[in-house]
C-alpha cells in the first residue's frame, strides 16, 4: 500500500447487466468492475446470473453467500485498484 494511501471500503455495490458492479466508496466516489473474467475458482458460482445479483456490502466489502454457504468476498482495496472511475452520478 502507498504511503499516505487511505483504504476506501465499499458503501454499496450494484450488480449489472455482463457481470458488472456499480461501486461506490467511502469517499464517494462510483467505480465500475467488469467481473465476467474473474468468475472462475472460487468466483466460478457467480457465473449463475441470480446469485451474482444477490450481492451484498458487508463489513465494507461486495460478499456472496455461495450455495456451500460460503461468503465469498472482493477486497476493497483490489477492487478500487482494478475498476474504472464513473463520471457522474449513476444510480
Amino acid at each position: 500500500m502507498k504511503r499516505g494511501h487511505v483504504m476506501q471500503e465499499v458503501l454499496s455495490a450494484v450488480p449489472l447487466p455482463g457481470y458488472k458492479l456499480l461501486v461506490t466508496f467511502t469517499n464517494n466516489e462510483q467505480r465500475m468492475i467488469d467481473m465476467s473474467n474473474e468468475l472462475s475458482g472460487v468466483f466460478e458460482c457467480l457465473k449463475d446470473s441470480a446469485l451474482f445479483n444477490r450481492v451484498e456490502v458487508i463489513c465494507g466489502a461486495p460478499t456472496w453467500l455461495s450455495p456451500n454457504g460460503l461468503e465469498l468476498d472482493i477486497c476493497p482495496d483490489a477492487l478500487y485498484s482494478t475498476s474504472t472511475p464513473v463520471e457522474g452520478v449513476i444510480a
